[in-house]
């Protein structure tokens, strides 16, 4: 499928594929040794081109930055996405987005510009999380994990993949339970898309992107709105006092219960310590840490729920990371070991991460049981 349009005096043919169709790979083929372009654009970000042309790119990966930095989340659901997308790919016995990489290598080839014009998939997963809500929240990373144990792909997400947005095809499922995400997954990105291709330079622009995207595309060309608030995440409105109201609500009760009976104060307390402790060391059990990572997660679990800025499941993740450091080959292997259940144990790096999400996990459960358990003595 192709259309051709001529903004400000630039041809630009933008070709729309399907990323696991042998026709699309020829398709692309033949219209850039037709149209010989200047330029050639790409339906991807510079992460993504990265993954795809560097093979060392999850060797390069810094599991103690990435901990350090808040990313554990954001990197087990990019994992996630892109195992499902593999599986979908091993299942049709095909390579995905076989027609990106000819037009990359065409690009090498004949020293055209290669522009990338989709949005950073980090600020679009994380432009999703911000709008949705707290239990969307708990729901969306509920479907996430349950995807995790799905070894059969289904078929509509099959046929979702062969409409051309990779990216669309693995949120595909989530997609259909959360309709507000479509603005954010699609409609967003089709205006970026657009805005960077009749801003490119050159006189001839082919664009290589899903099906899908084709028709948002085409209508945004001709808008001149600036992108910028769309390449960003926005901050949220009173975050940090947010982030201390739990905390606040955890110490006010504690303070009534000891009010209340001034003589249980020490049991209070260590009822407190004890369950937010435990539930923490089971969440590291469960992603079999080492004892001393579970003793980490035992220690910090009450720390971390008084206080927003520190996370048991860092702490835990850390010394997880310190005991078994990951091996070349944990990183060598961690896209194909993610593809499938067990690999998210045995596989170094996957298990400390695991260690990380659920000690976080199971310690900020320990402080809703004890806050419920303390709720029903007030009242009693």
């Amino acid at each position: 499928m192709r259309i051709h349009e001529v903004i400000n005096g630039k041809e630009i043919t933008i070709i729309g594929t399907a990323h696991i169709s042998s026709e699309s790979v020829e398709e692309v083929k033949q219209a850039l040794l037709e149209i010989q372009p200047d330029t050639v654009a790409i339906e991807l970000d510079d992460e993504r081109y990265k993954s795809m042309t560097e093979t060392k790119n999850w060797q390069d990966m810094d599991i103690v930055n990435i901990i350090k930095k808040k990313k554990v989340g954001f990197l087990v659901a990019q994992m996630i996405l892109s195992s499902y997308q593999r599986k979908i790919a091993q299942n049709l016995k095909l390579n995905v987005g076989e027609e990106m990489s000819t037009a990359i290598q065409y690009s090498k080839e004949n020293h055209t510009k290669l522009l990338m014009i989709d949005r950073n998939i980090q600020t679009t997963l994380l432009r999703i999380w911000h709008n949705l809500g707290w239990f969307e929240k708990v729901k969306m990373l509920t479907e996430l994990l349950s995807s995790m144990f799905e070894n059969d792909v289904k078929e509509e997400d099959i046929e979702a993949l062969k409409q051309g947005d990779m990216l669309q095809s693995a949120l595909s499922e989530i997609s259909k339970q959360f309709p507000q995400i479509a603005e954010t997954l699609i409609f967003e990105r089709d205006r970026i898309m657009a805005y960077k291709l009749s801003h490119a330079h050159g006189n001839k622009i082919v664009a290589i992107v899903g099906a899908a995207h084709l028709p948002g595309i085409q209508k945004n060309l001709s808008n001149t709105s600036s992108i910028s608030d769309l390449m960003i995440v926005p901050k949220k409105k009173d975050g940090n006092l947010t982030a201390w109201i739990f905390p606040i609500f955890i110490v006010g009760l504690i303070a009534l219960s000891i009010i209340n009976s001034p003589g249980l104060a020490f049991d209070t307390i260590l009822r407190f310590i004890l369950i937010n402790g435990s539930l923490a060391a089971l969440g590291t059990l469960i992603a079999l840490g080492h004892p001393l990572s579970i003793l980490t997660a035992f220690v910090m679990a009450p720390i971390g729920v008084l206080s927003p800025f520190l996370a048991t499941g860092w702490f835990a993740g850390l010394m997880e990371a310190w005991i078994h450091k990951p091996k070349v080959e944990d990183f060598m292997n961690l896209q194909d070991d993610v593809l499938h259940i067990k690999g998210y144990w045995t596989n170094r790096v996957a298990r400390i991460l695991l260690v990380v999400l659920l000690a976080n996990l199971f310690a900020s459960l320990g402080s809703i049981v004890y806050s419920i358990d303390l709720i029903k003595n007030l009242f009693n």
